[in-house]
């Protein structure tokens, strides 16, 4: 008696692997899409953060422009009139997930303290696939987090403290 396989078992080992795969790889793709979009929500929040931070570090005005759906952070100096998108450019973060859009309203203008010297604005993640968003509301000495269904609102009201 010869051991091994025969074609027909060899076969039919293919054919299971073949139909699993197909279930497997679009649920992958889901995957790794759900864990950009968890990350890109991880920069987000790393972004602000560090923008107040290098405020305090560097004892300056530190501006956050969310533009092309990037968020730039620039060094905006003492002037209590610059603009957030003036300056030089610090640093920036550019989302990974294909559906993942950044928007982002008002100014926002972090001072030496690390608190917003304007009115304040908001920094706005979504992803269409999910029907996700998740927003940073910033205003004078507060920071706030939303998350929610659906696409990123224009504004902060209806979200609590």
């Amino acid at each position: 008696m010869e051991k091994g396989f025969t074609l027909i078992e060899f076969l039919i080992v293919v054919a299971i692997i073949v139909i699993l795969s197909t279930f497997a790889i679009p649920a992958w793709d889901r995957f790794i899409e759900v864990n950009r979009f968890n990350n890109d929500i991880i920069g987000l929040e790393y972004t602000i953060n560090r923008a107040k931070i290098t405020a305090m570090s560097k004892t300056t005005n530190v501006g956050i422009c969310v533009d092309n759906n990037r968020i730039r952070v620039y060094d905006v100096g003492f002037e209590r009139g610059a603009g957030p998108c003036s300056g030089t450019i610090l640093f920036e973060f550019i989302p990974q997930g294909k559906n993942t859009q950044i928007k982002g309203s008002g100014d926002i203008i972090f001072d030496p303290r690390g608190l917003s010297i304007l009115v304040g604005g908001n920094v706005c993640v979504d992803n269409n696939n999910f029907n996700r968003y998740y927003i940073i509301c910033i205003s004078r000495g507060s920071t706030r987090v939303c998350r929610g269904e659906g696409n990123c609102p224009s504004s902060c009201e209806g979200c609590a403290y």
